[in-house]
C-alpha cells in the first residue's frame, strides 16, 4: 500500500513539475524555489522508489548474484564520478538547481556532453537495479530516463536556446547532448 501511495505521490509531483516548469520556461524565466524544491523532491522520492525496489527483489530478474554486484557497481560508479565531475563544473548549487542561469557551462566534461549530471545520475540508477536484480527498479529507471529526455528536449533545450541565444546554438551543434560521435541537432541520434 506504502508503495502504491509513493508511486501515486510521484506521478503528481511529475505533473506538477512538468506543467509549473513549463510555463516558467516559456517566460524565459528561472525556476522559483519552490519548484526547485519541488524538482529535487521528484529526484528524492525516484531514487527512494528505485532503492525500496531493488532492496526487495520486485519483479526478479534471473541473473548470477555475483555478475549483478559487479556489473551494479561499475555502473554506480561510472556513473556518480560523471555526475560529480560534472556538479564540480558547475561550481554553483544554484545553477545546478535551475535558480540561475547567468551563465551557460560548456567547459570541462561539458565539451563532451550536454548532460553529464544526468547521464551519471542515470547510470548509477541502472545499477542500482542491477545490483537488486529488480526488473521493476529498472523499469522505473527506464521511465525517469524517459521523461527526462522528453524534459529536455521540450522544455530546457528550446528555455536555453533563448537565454543563451546563438552561444547555446553553436553549444548545441558542436557538443553531443549525451556522450557519442553524434553532435547537433541534425544527427538522426540526437532524436533519440
Amino acid at each position: 500500500m506504502l508503495y502504491a501511495l509513493d508511486l501515486f505521490l510521484f506521478f503528481l509531483l511529475v505533473i506538477y513539475c512538468w506543467f509549473e516548469i513549463k510555463k516558467i520556461y516559456e517566460r524565459g524565466e528561472i525556476l522559483p524555489h519552490h519548484v526547485s524544491a519541488s524538482v529535487w523532491a521528484l529526484y528524492i522520492l525516484h531514487i527512494i522508489l528505485v532503492l525500496w525496489t531493488s532492496v526487495k527483489g520486485f519483479w526478479p530478474i534471473p541473473i548470477n548474484i555475483t555478475v549483478a554486484l559487479v556489473t551494479g557497481v561499475i555502473f554506480i560508479l561510472t556513473g556518480l564520478t560523471m555526475m560529480i565531475v560534472g556538479i564540480l563544473e558547475f561550481r554553483s548549487f544554484k545553477r545546478m538547481s535551475g535558480l540561475d542561469a547567468s551563465k551557460l557551462i560548456t567547459t570541462g566534461i561539458y565539451r563532451y556532453s550536454r548532460n553529464p549530471q544526468n547521464i551519471g545520475w542515470f547510470l548509477a540508477l541502472v545499477g542500482i537495479s542491477i545490483m537488486g536484480r529488480s526488473l521493476l527498479a529498472l523499469l522505473l529507471t527506464a521511465v525517469f530516463i524517459t521523461g527526462f529526455y522528453i524534459y529536455t528536449v521540450k522544455l530546457e533545450e528550446p528555455y536555453l536556446e533563448r537565454i543563451f541565444g546563438e552561444e547555446y546554438r553553436w553549444y548545441k551543434e558542436s557538443t553531443s547532448r549525451y556522450f557519442g560521435l553524434f553532435k547537433g541537432r541534425n544527427s538522426n541520434t540526437d532524436r533519440l
